[in-house]
């Protein structure tokens, strides 16, 4: 049988040299690619040498059976996923469980009937195809995949160093220059582009190295609370304390790497504060118990919905924005947040605010 430029093969073991031949001809003149053996050796090393589409196996053989023969082929990488239909004088329930738990997908009963036969053969055969397709293409979907993270990391490792060298003249040019109020407000906009930029670049390459399994954590004991407290002060301004409330435990101790586990929380912290009403308060509450520390941040902004409170934790994942329908970039933030927990064996999500917000939380082995 053609489909796409290829021959589908079968492979037919029967020890019956007459049903042997009657299979074999009857596969032939439908197209299919047949080879034929005699005994489960024989059958072993047919596929050892090459993989076929399909195979029709016998289970009363001398030395090995069919189900010795099929959970063989199971245990091995090349034939795992080779169909096999089991043809069997058995009929008991427990025997065709039997062909089952083998690894067999089918089974046609002795005497067969000719259009039975090719029936399932076509069924199993169209499906072994659509597998073979469906892996092809994940497989280039992943290589395809790789290429645009390994330019993107590429790209953004370059650009750290002419970013690192504007930043510098940008402070320098503060410090240097007499400017006028305007003229100040302009370049101390132009450092807060500078550093966001660098922070995002900062951000991708960490989310790459976290990926991979090639960031290298720095685990000790860090006091969570303490933790959020610090994130609270650095997140002021010289005019007024941050709208923060920081609620629970007086101290919770946990393992971790405090850099990656506090950039999260600065994060949590951030996106609550910049999508909340102006004058609304946040709350950081941290609590332990069950073998974890619980840290979570509410928040009075519109909230996440519930399809997209798996998907915003994606890398260069979107989610549509409100009822203007806009549709705008979650950015790398959430997905960084997402990999320094688990990388840590924690877990992270965000709840539903009561009465309205979101709570974005996390967890780490306490």
């Amino acid at each position: 049988m053609n489909q796409e430029g290829h021959t589908a093969s079968v492979l037919v073991v029967e020890d019956t040299i007459e049903n042997l031949r009657l299979l074999s001809e009857l596969l032939s003149a439908q197209g299919y690619e047949v080879r034929a053996v005699t005994n489960g050796r024989q059958a072993i090393q047919a596929v050892e040498r090459e993989p076929p589409d399909l195979i029709l196996l016998d289970i009363n053989m001398p030395e090995l059976n069919g189900y010795e023969v099929c959970r063989y082929l199971r245990a091995q990488e090349r034939s795992k996923d080779v169909p096999v239909i089991f043809i069997t004088a058995l009929t008991d329930t427990a025997d065709k469980l039997r062909a089952f738990a083998a690894g067999g997908v089918d089974y046609v009963t002795k005497p067969f009937q000719v259009e039975e036969v090719l029936a399932r053969v076509k069924t199993h055969v169209a499906l072994r195809q659509a597998q073979a397709r469906l892996a092809d293409s994940y497989s280039r979907l992943r290589a395809v995949e790789q290429l645009r993270d390994d330019l993107v990391h590429m790209v953004v490792h370059d650009l750290r160093s002419p970013l690192s060298v504007l930043l510098i003249n940008l402070r320098l040019l503060g410090l240097a220059a007499t400017l006028g109020d305007d003229d100040q407000q302009i370049l101390k906009s132009a450092v807060g582009s500078a550093e966001a930029i660098t922070q995002m670049t900062n951000t991708m390459l960490d989310v790459s190295r976290l990926e991979a399994a090639k960031m290298p954590l720095d685990p000790v004991v860090w006091d969570l609370v303490r933790m959020a407290r610090d994130v609270r002060a650095a997140l002021g301004t010289t005019d007024a304390e941050p709208p923060i409330d920081i609620e629970g435990a007086d101290m919770v101790n946990v393992t971790c790497d405090g850099a990656l586990v506090r950039r999260v929380m600065e994060n949590l912290v951030s996106n609550g504060l910049k999508y909340s009403p102006a004058g609304s308060r946040l709350r950081i509450s941290i609590r332990i118990g069950n073998g974890h520390a619980r840290v979570a941040v509410h928040d009075q902004g519109r909230g996440v919905r519930p399809d997209a409170r798996e998907k915003i934790f994606e890398k260069f994942g979107t989610v549509e924005a409100g009822r203007d329908s806009i549709y705008k970039s979650v950015g790398l933030g959430l997905a960084f947040c997402k990999l320094a927990i688990e990388a840590h064996g924690g877990t992270i999500g965000v709840d539903p605010g009561v009465p309205v917000g979101s709570t974005f939380w996390f967890e780490l082995p306490a």
